[in-house]
């Protein structure tokens, strides 16, 4: 499955929680802890693919500064070059 299917099925089944959780009356002990539950195991999923979107975050910007760095570096090189053969 792939992760934005994996979002779409998380956030599917956050829509089905709240629907529940709209119809369910007071006094039904038994509904309130399944659905609880149920709220607790989503809640530590999303908290995991939030991580793991962070992450995937902090690596790309990573690369993207030593993108960055690298191409300074080679159009620093290229003008030295460049100068040196005018000379």
């Amino acid at each position: 499955m792939s992760s934005e299917n994996h979002d779409d099925e998380l956030l599917r089944r956050l829509d089905r929680l709240m629907a529940t959780a709209r119809t369910i009356r007071r006094r039904d002990r038994r509904l309130v802890l399944s659905l609880e539950s149920d709220l607790r195991a989503l809640r530590t999923a999303l908290h995991l693919r939030s991580d793991a979107l962070l992450q995937k975050l902090n690596i790309a910007g990573t690369s993207s500064k030593a993108s960055a760095a690298y191409s300074r570096i080679a159009s620093l090189r290229s003008r030295t070059a460049a100068a040196t053969t005018i000379k």
